[in-house]
C-alpha cells in the first residue's frame, strides 16, 4: 500500500511537471485550454487551416488600425518636438556666429589701439635720451621691452642697450634676436 502512494504521488508530480513546462515555455496553450470563445470563433476550413470568424478579425483590425494611428500621432508629436529642437539649435548657431564675429572686430579694434599705443611710445622712447630711455626700459617686463625695441630703429636701439644693465640687455638681445 505505501509502495502504490508513492507511485501515484511521483506520477501526480511528473503530470504536475509536465503542465508546468507547457504553462511556462507554450503561453498560447493557456489560451487555448482556458479561452473558450477562442475557440469557438475559429472555423476550420477543408484543408484543415484555421479560419477566424469575421467579428474578430475586424475588430482585430480595428485594434491594429488604432494601435497604428496612435503610434503615427506620438511621430508627428516626436517630429514636431524635434522640429523644433532643430530650429532652437539653428537660432544659438546663428547667435554664435554674430558673437563670433563681434569678437574678431573687438580683437582687431584692441589690436589697432594697442599698435597704435606701441607707435606713440616708440615716438616718445626715441626722442628722449638714450639714457633716460634705458632707465625706463629697464624697469619693463622683458617681452614687452622686446616689443617696444623690435619697432624701434637700430641705432636708437643700439644706443639704449648700451645703457641698460648688462644682464636685461643679454635678454633684450636674445629676443630681438628670436624676433
Amino acid at each position: 500500500m505505501k509502495t502504490l502512494t508513492y507511485i501515484l504521488f511521483i506520477a501526480l508530480l511528473v503530470l504536475k511537471i509536465v503542465f508546468m513546462s507547457f504553462y511556462i515555455f507554450r503561453p498560447d496553450i493557456d489560451n487555448l485550454l482556458l479561452s473558450t470563445s477562442a475557440i469557438a470563433s475559429e472555423n476550420k476550413t477543408d484543408s484543415g487551416v484555421i479560419n477566424k470568424s469575421p467579428v474578430f478579425a475586424d475588430e482585430e483590425k480595428k485594434n491594429n488600425l488604432a494601435l497604428i494611428l496612435k503610434q503615427k500621432a506620438e511621430l508627428k508629436a516626436q517630429q514636431e518636438e524635434l522640429a523644433a529642437i532643430r530650429d532652437d539649435i539653428n537660432n544659438k548657431i546663428e547667435q554664435l556666429t554674430r558673437l563670433r564675429e563681434e569678437i574678431k572686430l573687438d580683437l582687431a579694434r584692441k589690436e589697432t589701439i594697442d599698435s597704435q599705443k606701441i607707435k606713440l611710445l616708440i615716438k616718445a622712447y626715441s626722442a628722449m635720451k638714450p639714457q633716460s630711455a634705458a632707465e625706463l626700459i629697464g624697469k619693463l617686463d622683458n617681452d614687452f621691452a622686446i616689443e617696444l625695441l623690435s619697432q624701434m630703429k637700430g641705432e636708437s636701439v643700439g644706443t639704449i642697450l648700451s645703457y641698460l644693465d648688462k644682464d636685461k640687455a643679454a635678454k633684450i638681445t636674445a629676443g630681438l634676436v628670436g624676433k
